[in-house]
């Protein structure tokens, strides 16, 4: 009777080993896809709420003071235009669906339909890639973690909604790893010498959504009263 009571505890601690383990992809590769969304609006708000030290450079503390006096007035997303990156992933309202190929991961967004592209195939930068809103991403796999880089993002992007300011030069570098089946946390890097003194990192949580369809939102300016 004890060595089945052992036999049954053995196979419980199994299966709950297997529930807590990430899913993974034909090619053993940590499995990140499915619908996402932000676990609060904590970071789309202000970025840096999660960051140890954030130093602004003289111009970018100029430029981020006078968003914050006029409460972010001319943010773009009041404008109907993109967050940018990571601002794109930011709302919790807004979730964003994963979709995992051997060459690249893709990221459509519920948020007017945008999407953006993490090439995992061995490329690098182009040399000439003009700026844009999502900038150009590409990707390695350091064991469980995608590891994401991004450059060449236009200046009128946002890194959140109190106005953190960036230049041309940013640099964002993201860690995506699941911990468990229902969780992502992804580590944001901002590397941007023209705007901050050093770079700086905070941690975001991330939820998984049920289900497969992600719906769509269109972004229309309404006319004022």
């Amino acid at each position: 009777m004890a060595a089945a009571a052992a036999v049954a505890l053995l196979t419980c601690g199994a299966a709950g080993a297997q529930e807590s383990r990430s899913p993974r992809t034909p090619n053993g590769r940590a499995d990140l896809s499915g619908i996402w969304r932000s676990a609060s609006n904590r970071f789309l708000n202000d970025l840096a709420a999660g960051a140890s030290e954030v130093a602004l450079t003289p111009w970018a503390a100029a430029l981020y003071k006078e968003r914050l006096a006029s409460n972010g007035k001319g943010r773009p997303s009041e404008r109907c235009l993109p967050r940018g990156v990571p601002g794109v992933m930011l709302a919790r309202e807004q979730p964003w669906k994963i979709v995992q190929t051997p060459g690249a991961v893709i990221i459509l967004f519920h948020e007017s339909l945008h999407f953006r592209q993490i090439f995992t195939d061995g490329r690098a930068f182009p040399a000439d890639s003009a700026p844009s809103w999502f900038g150009y991403s590409v990707g390695r796999w350091d064991g469980e973690t995608l590891v994401a880089e991004t450059v060449g993002l236009n200046e009128e992007t946002w890194l959140d909604e109190r106005g953190h300011p960036h230049s041309d030069a940013l640099r964002v570098t993201e860690r995506f790893r699941r911990p468990t089946p229902g969780a992502m946390d992804v580590d944001i890097t901002i590397d941007d010498p023209k705007a901050y003194a050093k770079p700086w990192t905070v941690t975001v949580r991330f939820e998984r959504v049920a289900g497969d369809a992600l719906g769509e939102e269109v972004c229309a300016i309404r006319p004022a009263a």
